[in-house]
């Protein structure tokens, strides 16, 4: 195998993790914005309303995971990891 194959691989696989990281950054802005939606219901439950409806942030979660950026993510996250997989099936075979 040569050092070009194998930075190739090395360059299809950091695309896969960076694709993987973008989706990750939607995917945690999401979680944060759920955790703050819990203390917003968790003041109306106790009767210390502050802040944002909790309403309006759970709909903001739901308008992110519905979003065009979000689908975009995860299909380069699965597109990357798919040819990832491919490359390396390939040189498994190029092995035998």
């Amino acid at each position: 195998m040569s050092f070009t194959n194998l930075q190739q691989g090395a360059l299809i696989t950091r695309d896969t993790y960076m694709a993987l990281m973008e989706l990750k950054k939607l995917v945690d802005g999401a979680a944060e914005k759920i955790r703050i939606a819990e203390r917003e219901t968790v003041a109306v439950a106790i009767g210390h309303r502050q802040g944002d409806d909790p309403l309006k942030t759970l709909q903001d979660v739901a308008e992110t995971l519905q979003s065009g950026n979000f689908e975009a993510a995860v299909a380069l996250a699965r597109e990357k990891t798919l040819g990832a997989i491919t490359w390396h099936l390939t040189l498994h075979e190029e092995e035998k």
